[in-house]
């Protein structure tokens, strides 16, 4: 216990003082050199004006240089970007009217139900006196659009053209 608090103070005057690595010799000579980036950028700057004055003094004869025959060779017509702006645009004219289409539709205000009962499904409760409807003529309806379907379907068994899985 007594060492732990003598060597205390010691410790945190080691842990305070600064760990120095260098010493008090010189260093040895290095050759250091340009690098490679500064001779390529030499060489990149002499061939950059080497080619400007040899495209500028075919120019000044009368005819094109070859950086430029080469540049027109390879550059679409302007034929080509008039296509595809017909194009493009053409095809952003009939999205927006497609968009204006669908977007102006609201919900089906009404849908296909399938069988008649479907009309009278809702609580029983809460419903206010006068607000139903007489709908003996939608049931009479539907009635008859299930008997016409079950008619031609039998007829379609009789005549062999349907095989039906409970038979």
């Amino acid at each position: 216990m007594f060492a732990a608090t003598r060597s205390a103070p010691s410790t945190r005057q080691l842990l305070r003082t600064q760990r120095r690595w260098g010493s008090h010799a010189a260093h040895a000579p290095v050759n250091e050199g340009f690098g490679r980036s500064f001779y390529v950028t030499c060489g990149s700057i002499a061939s950059a004006f080497l080619l400007y004055h040899v495209s500028k003094s075919n120019e000044e004869s009368g005819s094109a240089s070859w950086i430029s025959n080469l540049i027109t060779k390879w550059s679409p017509s302007q034929e080509v970007f008039e296509q595809r702006n017909a194009i493009h645009t053409a095809m952003m004219e009939k999205a927006a009217s497609d968009r204006h289409l669908l977007g102006s539709q609201g919900p089906p205000e009404a849908f296909d139900i399938r069988q008649p009962d479907m009309m009278n499904a809702g609580s029983p409760y809460n419903v206010s006196p006068g607000s139903q409807a007489d709908l003996s003529h939608v049931v009479a309806h539907y009635q008859r659009k299930n008997q016409q379907i079950e008619e031609s379907r039998v007829a379609r068994m009789k005549d062999g053209k349907v095989v039906s899985i409970y038979e």
